[in-house]
């Protein structure tokens, strides 16, 4: 019977030979873990213990370290408490796999355990590599370079870690005797069915990716993109955001855009065009903008350089026209601009000096024209011919008569 003094005493010692191999395995695992711990926490200290170039590149490996810890104790805790389920059912005799099966998953185990191990270095230490090329980028004050530096950086650190696991994946697959071959070949043909489905989904992710690339604008630019004009607000793989300069969000797609104008990149020339009356000196007005011009470079930090008074630029209507011309910030040429106006304006108004009204001569003609003229020829011409009647002879008084 179960219940026999000698079963008993035989469960009872399973029972504590099972307790003293779950102790054993708890405290060699809290033991190793804290061992692990250690190693890690002074390999890292020794490195912060030197110049700066080495508590740099100690601080860029503290997420590796931390990594590769995490990782190990994780097969350290799952690997003993497995091996401590299959000493105590072998203590109770019950034998659910064979010497040769456990070699035989020990081994696949192992090299699964490699696998994982190896692609998580392989990601951390790529995404070191990544972070050490963008650093000097981010390291500018520009904050368009930044951006910039930033943006890619993530895109390429999401990119290594989703290829790495994908081959990752195909080799545990290939660990059990999987046929990766037909694996591959069913999601390269899913892949395809996806790509003619989504074929402006593709197309808008690549047109973010070369935007983002080339830099062709950044946030905060003030852009025309697609006959929209307004400050760039964000830029994402798939669309970007342009704020209007009267607060309408744009929301355009990244394949859409074919032409870009850029008002941050490079000098931009600030232009005025300022008209004077025929009547006054021109040269005298031109000295008059100039020193206005000079005045305003002095007082203005958006101006890069002296306006340069070009000279006469059109003979108009009612005025001579003069082009000024200045290279400003960019983005703040149009403050220029206002501003310069505003100036000359002043300025020509001190010197007494006339920025004509829009004029027009108007010229009268005193001779009738000539319609009118065959007209009153055709009406005096019926009133000659009319025949008279006697009523209006008997009226007529007759010139022969005396006292007429």
């Amino acid at each position: 019977m179960f219940l026999e003094p000698q079963n008993l005493e035989a469960l009872l010692v399973d029972l504590l030979l099972s307790l003293v191999v779950l102790a054993v395995t708890y405290i060699l695992i809290k033991t190793l873990n804290r061992i692990l711990s250690r190693l890690l926490q002074e390999g890292s200290r020794e490195q912060t213990e030197g110049d700066e170039a080495a508590a740099e590149k100690a601080m860029l490996s503290d997420s590796l370290i931390g990594s590769v810890r995490i990782l190990l104790q994780t097969l350290l805790l799952y690997g003993g408490y497995f091996l401590a389920a299959i000493i105590i059912l072998q203590i109770f005799n019950v034998s659910i796999i064979s010497a040769d099966d456990l070699k035989s998953i020990g081994t696949k185990v192992f090299k699964i355990i490699g696998v994982l191990v190896g692609a998580k270095l392989l990601i951390n230490f790529g995404r070191l590599a990544v972070k050490q090329v963008f650093e000097r980028h981010r390291s500018k004050d520009h904050f368009s370079e930044s951006r910039r530096a930033e943006t890619l950086e993530a895109l390429l650190r999401s990119l290594l870690t989703y290829v790495v696991f994908f081959l990752a994946g195909v080799t545990i697959l290939q660990i059990f005797n999987v046929n990766t071959g037909a694996i591959l070949a069913s999601a390269g043909i899913l892949g395809l069915a996806i790509g003619f489905g989504a074929q402006s989904l593709v197309k808008d992710v690549i047109g973010g990716f070369f935007i983002i690339f080339e830099d062709q604008f950044s946030v905060g630019d003030y852009v025309i993109v697609e006959g929209v004009e307004g400050t760039v607000e964000e830029i994402g793989l798939r669309t970007c955001k342009v704020r209007r300069w009267t607060g309408q969000l744009e929301v355009l797609p990244n394949g859409s855009i074919t032409r870009v104008t850029n008002y941050n990149r490079g000098q931009m020339l600030a232009l005025v065009i300022i008209r004077i009356a025929y009547e006054e000196d021109i040269d005298r007005a031109i000295a008059v903008l100039q020193q206005e011009g000079e005045a305003a470079y002095r007082e203005m930090e958006a101006i890069l350089a002296p306006p340069n008074v070009e000279g006469i630029i059109e003979l108009a209507d009612s005025s001579v026209n003069i082009r000024i011309t200045t290279p400003a910030v960019p983005a703040k040429y149009w403050a220029v601009e206002r501003e310069l106006r505003r100036r000359f304006k002043n300025a020509l108004d001190r010197a007494g000096i006339e920025i004509p009204y829009p004029r027009r001569v108007l010229y009268q003609r005193e001779e009738e024209p000539q319609i009118i003229k065959e007209q009153q020829k055709e009406d005096n011409k019926k009133n000659t011919d009319k025949p008279i009647s006697v009523a209006e002879t008997a009226e007529i008084p007759d010139c022969r008569q005396p006292g007429i």
